[in-house]
């Protein structure tokens, strides 16, 4: 488990008995999806974190929802009429809190150096088919999930410091990561892990 944590969540979740509140001491950053609200808040979470040099994990969801068959169609429709790439198994990412938080953390007095992404797969094992398709909650806090379940994290690094300055270019990199991300997810959907470069894999061989 990481520790330090920060994750953007919906401020309603702040309500939430006991879990909420925890949240709320813990650092996440409540978002309401108005980003003249919203920059601000990140913008003063962020200036904390650089001033105290606290190690942070900061956890950004850039999708900004759960997937869902009526979300994917219309996250297809926005695409093809800003021309930007479809995807088949993920949502178009929402750039604006990317944009925002690598520009937070850029420069030398900055101790976040890096962008981690993370791409997370998981099937039944008894139905492959049942390709990224999450247990219920109960299930999943019931007993341990292996072997009915199996899962493959694709893990890339980038230093902050190389990424595009310029907001358009960072928002048309971000969208190229996100169609990589789609081909990964298809190759895996279909072949599983058999379909990648075995020199980027790590089982438990290793």
């Amino acid at each position: 488990m990481l520790e330090n944590c920060k994750y953007f969540v919906k401020d309603s979740l702040k309500y939430l008995p006991f879990f909420g509140w925890g949240m709320w001491l813990a650092g996440f950053v409540y978002v309401r999806r108005n980003w003249t609200q919203d920059q601000q808040k990140i913008h003063t979470t962020f200036n904390t974190i650089k001033r105290f040099q606290t190690p942070a994990w900061i956890i950004n969801y850039v999708e900004g929802s759960r997937i869902t068959l009526k979300k994917l169609y219309d996250s297809q429709n926005f695409a093809r009429q800003r021309g930007y790439p479809i995807l088949d198994n993920l949502l178009l990412p929402r750039t604006k809190g990317f944009v925002s938080c690598v520009n937070e953390f850029r420069g030398k007095d900055s101790h976040v150096k890096y962008v981690y992404d993370l791409t997370i797969a998981y099937r039944n094992r008894t139905n492959p088919k049942r390709f990224n398709q999450a247990p219920s909650m109960v299930r999943a806090h019931i007993h341990s999930l292996w072997p009915e379940y199996e899962f493959h994290v694709h893990c890339r690094r980038f230093a902050i410091e190389d990424l595009p300055e310029d907001e358009v270019e960072l928002s048309n990199w971000l969208r190229a990561r996100w169609l990589e991300k789609d081909r990964i997810l298809s190759i895996l959907k279909s072949q599983w892990t058999d379909g990648l470069d075995n020199g980027v894999m790590w089982t438990n061989d290793n």
